[in-house]
């Protein structure tokens, strides 16, 4: 490859102009980056420093606050004290929301029973690993009333709404009934707080800037701090580029102060970025830039003046070559200079004319050819536009009888599936029945159901986008007509009202499609009348059985009810024998007294108020039942001795209490009922019920000796 003269001169002068300005650049960059890495390393060692304070700080303000909270005298009376619940409560949510690390926390008994928590889940099975891991310790270091730490993960130790990554660390603190060193005692219970690992990153978080990272491994080996595991504490700030270069520090940090036992160990690894900004080379740049350009505009300007003194006579050559390339014949007026230039010049103007000769012949020959190529193109573009026609015509009627068909079929389809709608319905769900049917018939278009009973108001949606839906002018409160039709770009959405025998709307059909044919809307408006008369029958029936197995004053569930349920949990029990339950037996005494001296009202006022009583007294999980009469029944999930004998105290509690039954003329009367209860903890299952009732019967003997009344 030959070179040319001007690009040659001008890379020889770039050569020269760059090569001392790389030089200097490349000092200046190189103490430019070592002033920047001793300052990234001091920013490290401080922010390191901050962290580790700010760390063992929060940890210590914790420790001191459940030092002293397991210290109140009417926290430590709470464990038996019912009536003291309400100052734990408050306690507890005080904790929780002056400690930033807590989240939930937990006082239970010395049988590591919960007595009371907040935001935390009542019935917590995890207590069960703590009692294992506590307890032997407490045994051990008695006389110390420390702290102890331990590490979860994978544990629901609250809802899952507060620690959403299910890890964090617990800190258990034991309750003593007296303080005094060199006693010998045992807990009383037990100050159980949470923290999750979301709390101890919102701490330690505004510390952190853009593009900073800490993590904190729980490792006491000192293992590898990765990002991805799971298991470790990652805090940062903004986005994170793995991909950029860092510099890190790592140091060990011991959750450690004078209240905790044992100490929990973390190994701390800080991570910030390698270079400010972008990159290290943009200060030094902006001074290499300035000092090279300098150099290359000075070299650029001597290069010119050679270039203007010998390539000019080269350029005029160059302009005579052109001209004669396009056929310019005419003599420059340009001064070349030099002698080969000339020659050269000679030699393009005897070249030139044996060109011109032969271009003459060749014009006549390509006249004569593009005349003959002329007159065949017109007869290929006749013939093409001949065929075209004929196609076109062939497709048209295709077409059209294909349509006819297609129609006809889907007519015949549409009859068939309406003989068979009206039985699945009444065999399988309505709503997916309704659905594969039309989706089955229009598998173009896109379809969406809405009910309005049972206050369900979800969108079933099958090839349509439920955001499509949410719109105001879709809702068939906005419009009168059965049917309306509204845009939606190329296609249309035709909604469909869905009503009962009483003309009132219970739904809406939503079909993303084109327009519709008059055969299209009497199909689809004959479903609709199917679907809306089975919807209302099963409404109806559903509604039936409610009713049947409830009771119609207090609203309980009937003896029906019991009758099904309780022999449900006997199965499950001789299936199960480990699925304890407990069965409760209550009668309203005075009930008939109520109703001879004030009147049925009054009579059927106590059993709304003792039946509103029970349920208040009782779990969610358990269910209580008015067998008729003044009789109520309660059956316990999980009872065992335990869970019937706290169920059995909160009962006497509210016994205890003075509660009435009132007229609105203000004639009131006590509210009293007889109690008896049995656990298949103890009897079998088929004997509870009548253990059940002996112990009410019994109890409601002791009521009236005791007032003095007979019966």
């Amino acid at each position: 490859m030959k070179l040319r003269l001007k690009s040659s001169l001008a890379l020889l002068m770039l050569i020269i102009a760059v090569v001392p300005a790389a030089i200097v650049g490349g000092l200046l960059l190189k103490q430019q980056s070592d002033v920047e890495e001793n300052y990234r390393i001091d920013m490290l060692n401080r922010l390191s420093h901050t962290i580790e304070q700010e760390f063992d700080y929060r940890f210590s303000l914790l420790s001191t606050s459940l030092d002293v909270l397991s210290r109140d005298r009417l926290f430590v009376q709470a464990i038996d004290n019912f009536f003291l619940a309400g100052h734990v409560n408050n306690s507890l949510g005080t904790l929780v929301r002056n400690t930033p690390l807590i989240q939930a926390a937990y006082l239970v008994d010395d049988q590591w029973n919960e007595i009371e928590n907040y935001n935390g889940i009542y019935g917590l099975s995890s207590f069960f690993k703590l009692e294992n891991s506590f307890t032997p310790r407490i045994s051990q270091h008695n006389k110390k009333g420390k702290q102890w730490v331990f590490y979860y993960n994978d544990e629901d130790l609250m809802p899952l709404k507060f620690n959403p990554t299910r890890r964090g660390i617990i800190v258990g603190v034991p309750i003593f009934q007296s303080m005094t060193n060199g006693l010998k005692r045992k807990p009383l219970g037990y100050l159980i707080v949470v923290v999750p690992i979301k709390n101890i990153i919102k701490v330690l978080q505004p510390y952190l800037k853009d593009g900073e990272l800490v993590v904190f491994t729980n490792n006491p080996k000192g293992g590898d701090n990765k990002l991805d595991d799971k298991n470790n504490i990652i805090i940062s700030q903004g986005v994170i580029n793995k991909l950029t270069p860092t510099i890190n520090k790592i140091i060990n940090i011991k959750l450690e102060n004078k209240y905790i036992s044992e100490p929990i160990e973390y190994t701390m690894a800080v991570y910030i970025d390698k270079y400010i900004g972008k990159s290290p080379y943009i200060n030094s740049l902006k001074y290499i830039t300035i000092f090279g350009v300098i150099i290359i505009f000075l070299s650029l300007f001597s290069a010119g003046m050679i270039y203007r003194w010998i390539a000019r006579p080269l350029g005029g050559l160059m302009e005579i070559v052109r001209a004669y390339s396009r056929g310019e014949y005419k003599c420059s007026d340009e001064e070349l200079r030099f002698t080969e230039f000339v020659m050269v010049e000679r030699l393009i103007r005897t070249m030139s004319k044996t060109i011109q000769a032969q271009v003459a012949d060749l014009a006549v020959t390509n006249s004569e050819l593009n005349a003959a190529y002329l007159e065949k193109e017109q007869a290929n573009l006749q013939l093409v536009n001949f065929n075209d026609q004929l196609e076109r015509k062939v497709k048209e009627k295709t077409l059209a009888l294909s349509h006819s068909l297609l129609r006809e079929k889907n007519q015949r389809s549409m009859l068939q599936s309406l003989l068979a709608f009206s039985h699945d319905l009444q065999a399988g769900n309505i709503i997916e029945t309704i659905m594969t049917q039309v989706v089955a018939l229009y598998p173009m278009a896109g379809w969406a159901m809405r009910t309005y009973v049972d206050n369900n108001n979800v969108w079933v949606c099958e090839n349509i986008y439920k955001v499509d839906l949410d719109v105001k002018e879709v809702l068939p409160e906005n419009h009168r007509g059965d049917y309306y039709c509204l845009p939606d770009g190329e296609k249309y959405l035709h909604c469909f009202k869905i009503k009962n025998s009483q003309n009132d709307v219970i739904g809406v059909i939503v079909m993303q499609y084109m327009e519709l044919q008059h055969d299209d809307f009497e199909i689809i408006s004959l479903f609709i009348r199917q679907f809306a008369t089975e919807l209302e029958g099963r409404l109806l029936n559903e509604e039936l059985a409610r009713i049947a197995v409830t009771d119609s004053l207090t609203g309980l569930a009937n003896r029906k009810a019991f009758d099904i349920n309780l022999e449900e949990h006997i199965q499950l029990f001789n299936r199960y024998p480990e699925r304890h339950f407990g069965l409760f037996i209550l009668d309203v005494n005075g009930l008939k007294r109520a109703n001879d001296c004030y009147g049925h009202s009054m009579g059927d006022t106590l059993l709304i108020e003792t039946s509103r009583l029970l349920v208040e007294t009782c779990r969610l999980t358990d269910k209580v039942y008015r067998l008729g009469g003044d009789e109520f029944a309660i059956i316990v999930e999980a009872g065992n001795c335990d869970s019937c004998d706290v169920l059995w105290h909160r009962l006497e509690k509210v016994r205890a209490q003075i509660n009435y039954a009132c007229l609105p003329d203000g004639k009131r009367v006590e509210i009293n009922f007889a109690i008896g209860y049995a656990s298949t903890y103890q009897y079998s299952a088929e004997q509870i019920s009548l253990v059940a009732d002996k112990a009410m019967y019994k109890d409601k003997r002791y009521f009236y000796e005791k007032m003095g009344i007979k019966r």
